[in-house]
């Protein structure tokens, strides 16, 4: 895989940032999504699916951990949809996964979070992030021991 090193002023960054965000994605993806529908037939549609992704992740079972491939569209979206653009599933599985760990920092997935170990430091199984959704209450009771 090629890579590009594109410098650009921070103005249009923070434009490019924001639109990122309002699609759910890295500035990277966000371009490589622009870049390929100008250019490929049939590009990969990454906005449509990291918006699966995120509703399935959105239903998990409460505090039950899962990766990414446990999410039922993760292997279809990465394998099959990957092949109609002409991708390879382990790039596209990369971007994607990238991006949802970003919208999980970020707490855009709703009570998702990426499980710690009790040293604090995050939790992955074969170099795989793991998550959970948390109840609400959880959360709630994790930010007043914060502001404690």
């Amino acid at each position: 895989m090629a890579r590009i090193n594109l410098s650009i002023n921070d103005d249009l960054f923070e434009l490019l940032s924001n639109d990122a965000g309002r699609h759910n994605c890295t500035v990277n993806v966000y371009l490589i999504s622009l870049i390929e529908g100008l250019y490929l037939q049939d590009p990969f549609d990454y906005e449509a699916a990291l918006s699966k992704l995120i509703a399935e992740a959105k239903i998990r079972p409460l505090n039950a951990e899962f990766i990414l491939f446990d999410l039922p569209s993760f292997k279809e979206i990465c394998i099959a949809k990957a092949e109609n653009a002409n991708l390879k599933p382990s790039m596209v599985r990369a971007r994607l996964g990238k991006s949802f760990n970003k919208l999980v920092e970020k707490k855009m997935v709703g009570s998702v979070r990426r499980v710690r170990n009790e040293d604090g430091s995050l939790k992955f199984i074969s170099s795989t992030a793991v998550f959970i959704r948390k109840a609400e209450e959880d959360l709630e009771d994790a930010m007043h021991r914060i502001d404690k």
